[in-house]
């Protein structure tokens, strides 16, 4: 097998700070070990630079190492990125296809993978800006490759696997915040033959003749690895180091951690985030299954920090990509059993009258506004299926997440300037049926998060709506979305239009559109069951 100089042809403004070549990586992460107490601690002063270097180049040889160790016991490897992805910016320069109900003010990162040894690469568009798909550093011409993946941009994001390939993902982890997660998904399946999609939510179809065509699926993959379990080095779950394992091969997880290990990477430090074989149609054939990785980041405390993070992510990461020489014998993950949502007490019982404050907030709301206005109330219901259930049912799950609940409202439309929205409903951070919670308005088709209202911003907005006996008002939020700011609750829509950060930052009047609701971690830490929250809710006003 031949090995031939690799590129990577990436869309402007995708990629910041890319690897292109061998194993090479700069690290702004550093530990500072007390030579007496062998204590760890952060260091980012200047008084530190030589220890910072110092750990940047162990790390280097860690991953250098790591490299080598693999060859030698029989695997090719691969370098691919880790980056964060910006939905609505690259939508908006027409290199993203769909925003997927992006969580507006959150973010997200995501792996750009080459293609398998003796796999074609899928072509983009240049006329679009949509670049290929990375090649493959191992390409013997005369062995005739396995189909390129669905195109489906930006190139590189979603992959298949074979069932014997691994990803290692070395990174640093994000600085303080509310959340952050990872989790796998499955992207693409094939569509099955005579099933007529047209009238399935949210589908589209990617790939051709030669590739198959598909449709997504980006449905989750077991449960999320996130600031509460993630295995790490150094004394916290933020800025320090973690090592993320992904095989649906138990033998070569194995292998990997073995090599991983004899590199310098502490057991204590290695996830493993399995994906079950036998469930998934696993390979590089024709209508293979495609997978991709996501990261998720929400309410940093620092917001220096965090853009340090994300401009050089990049830099601080190594992904590989492993693929066995020789076919290693199936040894499959059978599907986790997932952490239980629930604990058995409906959030009402948290809050003394809570159906009776809940309506008089509704009563006060239409009272103030329906001589001017009619309103049209929306309720709320489940909005996606969990990863596997979308999956055997064949349906879109939008990248769901089991560490939240998500609820959503139908379509509507907002006709004029004058027309705005109401949401309201019990903080679900007070009841302890969630970590952070949220509600965000979206637009179709292409299901841009366009405005956000985090709980942080509830306290003191039902008060007006409730009477001063009613207990603690904060139990309860009130807000609004409007063109323009009608009160310090107000949260303002943007227009698509002439919109100068990009179209899909905004909406115009009598654009579709619909409201999600998420509510993340209660003290399960997995999203609350759906049957012991009380669903957000939402009134339209439109001006007479």
């Amino acid at each position: 097998m031949k090995k031939k100089q690799f590129f990577y042809t990436f869309a402007a403004g995708i990629f910041a700070a890319t690897m292109l070549a061998g194993w090479m990586f700069s690290s702004s992460f550093s530990v500072k070990a007390d030579e007496q107490t062998g204590e760890i601690s952060n260091s980012a002063s200047t008084d530190n630079v030589s220890n910072e270097q110092a750990a940047s180049d162990s790390q280097d040889e860690n991953a250098a190492q790591l490299q080598q160790l693999l060859e030698e016991d029989g695997f090719y490897v691969q370098q691919g990125s880790f980056y964060e992805l910006d939905t609505i910016k690259e939508a908006s320069a027409g290199r993203l296809l769909s925003c997927f109900g992006n969580n507006a003010g959150s973010s997200y990162m995501v792996f750009n993978l080459p293609a398998a040894p003796e796999q074609d690469n899928a072509k983009g568009n240049p006329d679009y800006n949509w670049p290929d798909d990375p090649s493959t550093l191992y390409d013997d011409p005369d062995i005739e490759n396995a189909p390129a993946n669905p195109y489906f941009a930006p190139g590189g994001w979603q992959y298949k696997l074979k069932q014997d390939e691994a990803i290692v993902l070395i990174t640093q982890l994000p600085p303080e915040c509310k959340y952050y997660s990872f989790i796998n998904y499955i992207m693409f399946t094939e569509q099955k033959t005579g099933k007529d999609y047209t009238n399935e939510k949210a589908f589209f179809s990617a790939g051709n003749e030669e590739t198959g065509l598909y449709h997504p699926i980006f449905g989750s993959i077991g449960d999320s690895v996130n600031m509460v379990n993630i295995k790490h080095n150094g004394d916290s779950a933020y800025g320090s180091e973690a090592v993320i394992v992904i095989s649906s091969n138990q033998s070569v997880t194995d292998k990997v951690t073995a090599q991983l290990t004899a590199a310098g990477y502490d057991e204590s430090m290695i996830n493993v985030m399995p994906i079950p074989a036998d469930t998934y149609n696993m390979g590089l054939q024709k209508g293979a299954d495609t997978f991709s990785f996501l990261g998720r980041i929400s309410q940093p405390s620092d917001q220096d920090a965090y853009t340090d993070y994300t401009e050089n992510l990049t830099a601080n990461s190594v992904v590989y990509r492993v693929t066995p020489k020789e076919e290693i014998e199936a040894a499959p993950y059978e599907n986790a059993v997932l952490t239980a949502r629930g604990t058995g007490e409906h959030e009402i019982s948290k809050l003394k009258n809570g159906s009776q404050h809940l309506d008089s907030i509704r009563k006060t709301i239409i009272s103030q506004y329906e001589d001017e206005y009619d309103y049209e109330e929306l309720s709320t219901d489940i909005a996606v299926p969990e990863g596997l259930t979308a999956y055997l049912n064949d349906r879109n799950a939008l990248g769901d997440n089991r560490d939240t609940a998500y609820v959503m409202t139908k379509d509507f439309t907002l006709n004029s300037d004058d027309d705005f929205i109401v949401v309201y409903g019990v903080n679900h951070t007070q009841t302890e049926k969630a970590l952070y919670s949220n509600a965000v308005l979206y637009a179709r088709p292409m299901l841009n998060g366009v405005c956000s209202v985090y709980d942080s911003l509830f306290p003191g907005s039902a008060d007006s709506y409730l009477e001063d006996n009613c207990g603690d008002a904060d139990d309860y939020y009130v807000y609004k979305m409007a063109r323009t700011q009608m009160d310090d609750y107000t949260a303002l829509i943007e227009y698509s239009t002439g919109n100068e950060k990009g179209k899909f930052y905004g909406v115009d009047n009598g654009d579709t559109l619909l409201l999600a609701f998420r509510a993340y971690m209660d003290e399960t830490n997995v999203g609350a069951s759906y049957y012991e929250i009380v669903y957000d809710r939402a009134i339209v006003f439109h001006k007479k």
